[in-house]
């Protein structure tokens, strides 16, 4: 059992050595991103929500 559980741990080491993970700079960018591409979101539905209130207003 303890020789599976070396094995196992040896495997993930082996494994984490082969990941080629992002730059700094990358990282900065790709957070960039995801924080444009929320506010952007957010600021639509906002927008979305708005105009239904309006509408519905105009209807009762």
């Amino acid at each position: 059992m303890a020789k599976k559980k070396d094995s196992f741990f040896s495997g993930v080491s082996k494994e984490f050595k082969k990941i080629q993970w992002p730059t700094k700079k990358i990282s900065f960018e790709y957070s960039w991103m995801i924080i444009a591409m929320s506010a952007t979101t957010a600021v639509a539905i906002w927008l979305l929500d708005k105009v239904f209130q309006a509408l519905l207003q105009i209807i009762m």
